[in-house]
């Protein structure tokens, strides 16, 4: 039952990993009106699918290693805890990996939408990790 845990926390991590992506780009990446920019006004359902073949690769090298070494030494709960600050941490680095500083103070955008949208992921995913442990 653990392996398919697993499994089934990858294809939601991946899941709710695009969708922010793609939230944040529709939020704050719309406001950039350059083709300097490659969000998805110019790439269009690329910029989707990068953002799932990303997140798709993320969970098997870094999130899943964590949360498992987490978890062996801290109890669930603070496993969980440090998962969805973590997430919300991502969405900010997230943030400024992909909009150059220039865009950002150009078109002000705002970082705190990444952070929301990150932790909103981020606390689906730590409600499925408890379903699924509900269940096992």
């Amino acid at each position: 039952m653990r392996v398919v845990k697993h499994i089934m926390l990858w294809f939601v991590s991946t899941i709710l990993f695009t969708l922010a992506s793609f939230g944040l780009e529709l939020l704050e990446g719309n406001k950039i009106s350059t083709t300097e920019y490659y969000g998805f006004q110019n790439i269009g359902f690329v910029f989707i699918f990068l953002a799932f073949l990303f997140s798709a690769v993320l969970y098997p090298i870094i999130i899943f290693p964590f949360s498992w070494v987490v978890q062996m030494i801290a109890n669930p709960l603070i496993s969980r805890i440090m998962i969805l600050l973590l997430s919300g941490i991502g969405g900010y680095v997230f943030f400024y990996k992909a909009y150059d500083e220039r865009f950002i103070q150009e078109y002000h955008l705002n970082s705190s939408i990444a952070i929301i949208l990150f932790g909103i992921a981020g606390s689906i995913y730590v409600l499925v990790d408890y379903y699924l442990d509900q269940r096992s």
